[in-house]
């Protein structure tokens, strides 16, 4: 994972920003919800809006977005935290009128998460895992975490034929 990404800030870094510019400014949630089952995953969606002053009439907003559960430790158990984080980077940003590009809407916070989520010895320890698992309970998150991590149809067929194998834990079924 890159450690140095110049072109990108954290969080705290923007939040400063927008503080230091607009002291009375604020972060205000907008909306939370809960998607299930978009493109085979549960999903957490939160819009923040980021207020210049109380009397702002154009706020910047910014939405992210988390699956649930959280595929690298980062994430896991702190899916609404995270997709708040990022909402409010987001948010920031527009209320500052920043460059938008796709370069730069990212945290580096974001960045960081979605590389290892891509990371490939992380694939192989998921579908490891995966191969161990003594229950479908137990496989299901393991499963779902390869397959957002790329796991080919081949290997995803392995181990849903793994899971006809497995006790129930729960009458859930494997994609």
């Amino acid at each position: 994972m890159p450690t140095e990404l110049p072109n990108y800030k954290t969080v705290p870094e923007r939040i400063a920003e927008f503080k230091e510019k607009h002291p009375d400014g604020s972060f205000q949630q907008q909306s939370i919800e809960y998607v299930r089952d978009f493109g085979g995953a549960d999903w957490v969606v939160y819009t923040a809006a980021a207020y210049r002053s109380p009397d702002d009439s154009a706020p910047g907003h910014g939405t992210a977005w988390e699956r649930v559960p959280g595929l690298t430790n980062f994430t896991r158990n702190s899916e609404v935290q995270n997709a708040e984080t990022s909402a409010w980077g987001r948010a920031a940003v527009a209320a500052l009128a920043a460059d938008t590009s796709k370069s730069d809407i990212a945290t580096l916070d974001e960045k960081q998460s979605r590389s290892a989520e891509r990371d490939p010895k992380a694939l192989k320890a998921a579908i490891d895992e995966a191969g161990k698992a003594k229950t479908k309970a137990e496989l299901r998150p393991l499963y779902a975490t390869a397959v957002s991590l790329g796991m080919d149809k081949e290997t995803a067929a392995g181990l849903r034929d793994l899971a006809e194998t497995l006790p129930e834990g729960d009458d859930e079924v494997l994609p």
